[in-house]
């Protein structure tokens, strides 16, 4: 059984997950130039795994018997980006979910199922960091 302080850091990446999915939303409208027909596109896709993720955490906080809280700290600059500077941004946000996840998975000693899937979530989430990188290659 999750502790309370597990089931706060579990809402606190739901959270982070809605906020990155908005993010990339934002990013996706506001991606300029010739850069933007094909990483809008990477985006958006991003965004819908992203809103998955989200899913994902809400349905383990309520298999553990909590409810899903919502607390968003969230504001967005109106302002156009390349695609490298879009990319560089996404990727960002991304690594402060896979810091926030590993240090969950630090806190969790003696439940196993809920062990493994934090560690699921680290893989998918240093897996998006990379393929993200990739696109920032010259």
């Amino acid at each position: 059984m999750a502790t309370p302080e597990q089931m706060q850091a579990l809402n606190e990446l739901f959270a982070e997950e809605i906020e990155a999915a908005i993010r990339y939303l934002h990013l996706a409208v506001t991606v300029k130039g010739l850069d933007r027909l094909l990483v809008q596109k990477v985006l958006l896709a991003n965004m819908r795994e992203t809103i998955e993720h989200a899913q994902t955490i809400a349905n383990k906080i309520v298999q553990l018997g909590g409810v899903p809280s919502l607390e968003l700290r969230l504001s967005l600059a109106p302002r156009k980006a390349s695609g490298a500077e879009a990319i560089r941004t996404a990727l960002a946000f991304e690594h402060a979910a896979l810091d926030a996840y590993r240090e969950l998975l630090d806190t969790i000693h003696d439940d196993v199922p809920l062990e493994e899937f934090i560690r699921k979530q680290v893989e998918v989430e240093a897996q998006h960091a990379a393929e993200l990188s990739l696109l920032l290659e010259e």
